[in-house]
Formats: structure tokens, sequence, C-alpha cells
């Protein structure tokens, strides 16, 4: 038996046993102060809101919601001051809020609705499309950029690798959108901080790539099965943690780009080894 052989056996055999984890999130119900990781004032360290020089940033995730009544988080580029509340997350001097988006479920009755769309939420505002179905899993994309007029565009892909119109949801905002950094800058995962402990994630959150580019649909899906294999991928990579663990969220990008949780609160250990969810699907560049 060769040695080349004996080599290969050994790589599927590791590839066929490789564990793969995430962030279990409990939902609202469960959680009294705040469940959320952040990054803290990432516009210094390379990730403004739409990029550098507007050039765009791109956001990839795995997502497994479990229904909740309310709202939910996957994540928000906003304020997070760590005081808590909505005053200081409406901190524009007409009392509004400026320079944040999030991709996340939206209730179909608000504030209170147990049945959700998908929706970019931005200019507070919600805009939404496609229903979420519950109890499996979606493989996410959000992609925003400032365009040459300085309007903002978001692009949120809910189920790669669908990319029709009823499997996106598209917001162009006005050039008067986004251009102050709110007073504490942070990208916040897992819930939200101006209502902590009421929009909790509900299920699980893993497959984390963040980009400092607008990647286009092919290199999304390419980065997606493989991470850092297209060209613009390799020089945009920002921060990569695809098997998150509640003692693990280090960047694995070699970027440096590390979050902190918030709070002593931390979701449980997903595992693939040890849970009856579904595996994440396997995206390949078509």
């Amino acid at each position: 038996m060769s040695k080349l052989f004996i080599l290969l056996m050994f790589v599927f055999a590791f590839d066929a046993n490789a564990q793969e984890t995430g962030l279990d999130f409990p939902g609202s119900s469960s959680v009294s102060s705040t469940m959320r990781f952040k990054f803290s004032d990432p516009h210094t360290n390379g990730l403004p809101i739409y990029g550098p020089s507007g050039r765009g940033v791109t956001y990839i995730w795995q997502a497994y919601p479990r229904q909740q009544s309310g709202y939910y988080t996957a994540f928000f580029w906003g304020n997070d001051d760590g005081q808590n509340n909505l005053n200081t997350f409406l901190w524009t001097s007409n009392g509004g809020a400026d320079s944040y988006y999030g991709a996340h479920p939206y209730p179909q009755s608000p504030p209170q609705g147990s049945t959700h769309f998908w929706e970019v939420s931005v200019e507070q505002n919600d805009y939404v499309n496609g229903i979420v179905e519950y109890n499996r899993w979606h493989t996410q994309a959000l992609r925003v950029w400032e365009d040459s007029s300085g309007q903002k565009h978001h692009e949120f892909y809910w189920d790669l690798p669908n990319t029709d119109a009823a499997h996106r949801v598209i917001r162009t905002s006005p050039s008067s959108w986004g251009n102050v950094n709110p007073p504490a800058p942070a990208l916040t995962w897992g819930d939200a901080p101006w209502a902590p402990g009421n929009e909790v994630w509900n299920g699980v959150l893993r497959g984390i790539q963040i980009y400092s580019d607008s990647l286009s649909l092919p290199d999304i899906l390419s980065e997606i099965d493989s991470p850092m294999s297209t060209t613009s991928g390799a020089n945009s990579i920002w921060y990569l943690n695809t098997d998150p663990t509640p003692n693990d969220i280090g960047d694995k990008s070699g970027q440096g780009n590390n979050p902190t949780w918030v709070g002593s609160a931390r979701p449980a250990l997903w595992s693939s080894a040890s849970s009856s969810i579904p595996k994440p699907p396997t995206i390949v560049d078509p």
C-alpha cells in the first residue's frame, strides 16, 4: 500500500469525522440581561460601515432559526455604547438614528408576532421579503456598499444558493443616510444593544465570514464553499470563524479582529456530532 494512498485515506477519514460547531442562542424568553458579542470600533480596524472608501462589506453566515414571538438579532453594525437603551441608539440631534443596518427575521405582526419575514433593518424601517422557515438551516449573505452618488446599497440573500428576487431583500438608501459614525460604533451579534434581552436570536449561528469589500455573487458562493478561495475573498477577509464555540469566537483569518462577549451570559454549544439538527448545506459554486 503506497504512502500516498495511506495519506489520502487519513484525510478522508478526518473530513468524514470533522465536527461542526456553532452558537446556540436560547431566544429572548430565556435571557434576562443580554447575550451578545461585539467588535468594538470596527471603523478604526478596516471595517467602516460601508467598507473602506465605500467599497463595501460582505457578511456570510449560517442560521438555524427556531420560532419565537417578537424580534431576533443576527447582527447589527451600529451604536453599542453599553447603556442598553433606545435613547442612546436614537443619538442624532433630531432624535433619530443614522449609520446602522442589520439582517434578521422580523415579526409579521410586530411587536410580538410569532411568524416572521426576512428583513433588512435600516433607516429606522424594516424592509422585508420572504417568509421565515423555522427549524432548518439557511446559508445567508448581506453585502452593502456606497455608490458614486453616495447612495447606500443593501442586498440580503437569505437562502443561498438561491439568488432570485423571491429569495432576497434589497434596499437602496439615500445619500443622506449613513455618513456619520454613531457615538460608539460596533458590530454586534446575537442581541440588540438598545433592547438587551428582548431581541435575542433563537437558534444557531455559525459559519461567520466577514469581508471588507462587496464580493460578487459567484465569489460569495465560492467563499462559502472554501473561505479565501477567491482573489477578492483572500484580499478582503476581515474575520473568519466558521465553527465558533462559546469559549472561542476568535478570528481565524489571521487579521486579528477578535470580538468580545458583553456580560456573562453565553449561548450553548451546538455540535453536529451531538445534535439532531440537520447539518448545514454545502454550497457549491455553480
